[in-house]
């Protein structure tokens, strides 16, 4: 079945700011792009080599409220979401951008993906019966030319959208899995399958700040000093949720217990929507 690209009119303007931009331009057409609309349909067609499945046949601009109504999302409004809409009009999977000039470091996810999946779930959580946080197939597009995508916490945060499950493609076509110290690019980051390989990703130097596996007893217990030290509680909970829920699912499919008793005090309103889905894998999990 066919389906049509959604995205908000924000795109086209970042794109269209981006081409005037002369740096930007030239790493375009070191990529064979001349111009804004080619950009768009350039990531078309490399979707559709990527995911055969999307059969993705044009795209459509609608408003950011527009968008963020039909993907039920009742958090913060988003420029960076969008959604894949079949010939039947319904919606099937959701579309982020990461765009051109973004120079916001390890921030690539956290801003533009979490914080709409947040709401959505929020939203639906009541009526979802899965257990998977987000309920559609998630595809994320990296349009940013500049060096942060080479930086290793960008690269992590892109192994840690993997495992969840969600699917990546860079518009210029780097490479992020040599931060897994694995020489054959072949091999992809599902490589990393237990809570002991995922602990050594997030810290080679044994101080992580996420979360502590205690094997015997087999629990996860997640650390909550991340949040209750940082001046900017909510931007650190989406960083913070990008990087423990795949520890989380890792640690439910192995049968372990999640202990989130450092964050009882946290008052953070996102925290009850987090506790909440979290409560309720590690109950039916």
């Amino acid at each position: 079945m066919e389906r049509t690209l959604v995205v908000p009119e924000e795109l086209e303007k970042k794109l269209n700011e981006a081409y005037t931009d002369s740096t930007v331009h030239s790493k375009w057409l070191e990529i064979g792009i001349d111009s804004d609309q080619d950009m768009i349909y350039e990531m078309l067609s490399r979707l559709n080599e990527k995911y055969p499945k999307l059969k993705v046949t044009n795209y459509r601009i609608d408003s950011k409220d527009n968008i963020k109504e039909s993907i039920e999302n009742i958090g913060s409004n988003s420029v960076y979401s969008g959604y894949f809409e079949k010939e039947t009009g319904s919606i099937d999977s959701l579309f982020f951008y990461i765009h051109p000039k973004l120079n916001s470091g390890n921030d690539f996810l956290t801003r533009q993906v979490m914080p709409t999946l947040l709401g959505i779930y929020e939203s639906i959580s009541q009526r979802t019966t899965d257990l998977y946080f987000n309920n559609r197939p998630v595809f994320i597009v990296n349009l940013n030319e500049t060096n942060r995508s080479e930086q290793r916490a960008v690269k992590i945060s892109f192994i840690c959208a993997e495992l969840l499950g969600f699917n990546y493609l860079d518009m210029f076509d780097r490479g992020f899995r040599d931060v897994l110290g694995i020489e054959d690019s072949s091999i992809t980051s599902n490589q990393i399958n237990n809570l002991t390989d995922y602990d050594y990703l997030l810290s080679p130097d044994g101080n992580n700040e996420y979360f502590e596996i205690n094997k015997d007893e087999k629990i996860l217990k997640l650390i909550s000093e991340r949040i209750t030290n940082s001046s900017n509680a909510s931007a650190e909970m989406y960083r913070y949720l990008l990087r423990v829920l795949p520890a989380v699912y890792m640690a439910i499919d192995k049968e372990y217990s999640v202990d989130m008793t450092e964050f009882n005090n946290v008052t953070l309103s996102m925290m009850d929507t987090v506790r909440s889905y979290i409560s309720k894998i590690n109950v039916e999990g």
